[in-house]
């Protein structure tokens, strides 16, 4: 190969020209087949850039461009353009090989995503060399079929870890993972771990990557990550973990579930697995001793509907309780209470659409389902559903601060149907057992407010 080179005549075509020099070319097919994998890009230039003077072995560039939209350019210094570069050697018996591809001229001005020169390897009858960004440039070995070359999983491992525009690299290599199995594992460890090293925020798409390679060594390294002290690394394993496709075994799930965040989506896994009976012993516990009112709430109706010596027990999911407490909260919400609804109070001469009159066609509404709930002979699904309405804090830009108020009110006011010693019981067993500062400040409000009629 050393012979090869030192007999080559390398040119240093600028992008802009398409000189040919003496000697051979590709076939017309071949050249189509560049341009069919690229239907949106136009040849900017199509020429020799290599021969040699002993055995007549040649190279051959092509240039591909296109424009880039008006609102990408002002965040790369270029000039309006992307560009693909491809060198092509004809398979005659010798293998340029990898170092083969520093004798070529790759410039080009600059790009909004990052930019990988790398030797493709052998297809079609020709060795491939090519500089584009790292989708293209799978897009191109895939279509052409083309096998060897530089290691494409190496490549996609240190991509993940690249930011330009639209994170398009980091996400085009987090969808190349998909599928490849255990062997993709120890790179993108790697790769996450230069990632923890160099930069702040955690690395969201190596623990993507990892998920929908697929492999049972892939669910190993999420489980520990997601048992590791790292509290912030670890429910991000465990999101990823407790969303479809369910790939850690039940045993990990069980422990999980103690974990209010997740308790929800991990009670969702056992139905789907139709293995409800295996968590029924936690439910029990974790029903008496909440660590968050959204954990006794999904605990309190996962229990009615699965375990028959549960007392209240229904064999069926959707406490109607709960769905009277769905219903007034959707009833309460008003014309500008969200991000998607106008504000738009119509003010009429018999006082429609003052808030007076709001308030008080607002109650018509909900009153046949504050009506269940005083019928309910289920106090504590009632309470359950109540405490859940009267702790409704959701962020401020999600709904009207006005909205929250009123969902809270109401929730108190539910409370208060019920026995006060009842009432009095279930407070005290939820001051025991919520561990989350946040969790008993919203207790504290609502016994304030209960002990305030």
């Amino acid at each position: 190969m050393l012979c090869l080179i030192a007999v080559l005549l390398i040119s240093l075509m600028p992008i802009s020209a398409a000189v040919a020099a003496p000697g051979g070319k590709p076939d017309a097919e071949t050249i189509k087949k560049i341009q069919r994998s690229f239907p949106e890009w136009k040849l900017n230039s199509s020429g020799q850039c290599a021969v040699s003077r002993s055995n007549g072995l040649w190279a051959w560039k092509v240039i591909l461009e296109r424009p880039v939209a008006a609102n990408i350019r002002s965040s790369f210094s270029g000039n309006g353009k992307g560009y693909i570069i491809l060198v092509m050697v004809p398979d005659l018996g010798i293998d340029p090989g990898k170092d083969f591809i520093r004798f070529f001229d790759w410039s080009i001005p600059g790009s909004e995503l990052k930019q990988y020169t790398a030797f493709l390897g052998c297809g079609q009858g020709y060795y491939w060399y090519m500089k584009s960004d790292i989708a293209r440039m799978e897009l191109f070995r895939r279509t052409m079929r083309i096998s060897g070359g530089d290691n494409m999983d190496a490549l996609m491992a240190d991509a993940l870890n690249v930011r330009d525009y639209d994170l398009f690299t980091s996400r085009t290599a987090v969808e190349y993972f998909r599928g490849r199995g255990p062997e993709v594992v120890p790179r993108i460890r790697e790769s996450m771990e230069t990632w923890r090293k160099e930069e702040k925020e955690l690395p969201i798409q190596h623990l993507i990557a990892l998920k929908i390679t697929g492999s049972s060594a892939a669910v190993e390294e999420l489980m520990k990550i997601a048992s590791s002290k790292d509290h912030a690394m670890a429910h991000q394993a465990l999101s990823l973990l407790t969303e479809t496709p369910f790939l850690a075994p039940d045993s990990f799930y069980a422990r999980a579930l103690s974990v209010p965040e997740y308790t929800g989506r991990v009670i969702r896994i056992f139905k789907s697995r139709n293995k409800m009976k295996m968590i029924l012993p936690r439910l029990r516990k974790l029903v008496r001793a909440p660590r968050t009112i959204a954990q006794y709430v999904e605990v309190l109706s996962a229990l009615r509907a699965y375990d028959p010596g549960f007392p209240g027990y229904l064999g069926k999911e959707g406490l109607p309780e709960y769905t009277a407490c769905n219903d007034i909260m959707f009833l309460m919400m008003r014309m500008g209470e969200t991000p998607d609804t106008l504000k738009y109070v119509p003010i009429e001469a018999d006082g429609a659409g003052t808030p007076t009159k709001m308030a008080e066609e607002e109650r018509k509404r909900i009153e046949p389902h504050l009506e269940i709930l005083r019928k309910s002979r289920d106090h504590e699904a009632v309470f359950a559903g109540a405490v859940a309405l009267a702790s409704y804090s959701p962020p401020a830009r999600a709904v009207a601060k006005e909205y929250s108020s009123r969902v809270r009110k109401v929730g108190v006011e539910i409370i208060r149907m019920l026995p006060a010693d009842f009432v009095i019981a279930h407070f005290d067993m939820l001051a025991k057992s919520l561990v989350q500062p946040r969790e008993q400040t919203l207790l504290r409000m609502i016994r304030q407010e209960y002990g305030g009629r």
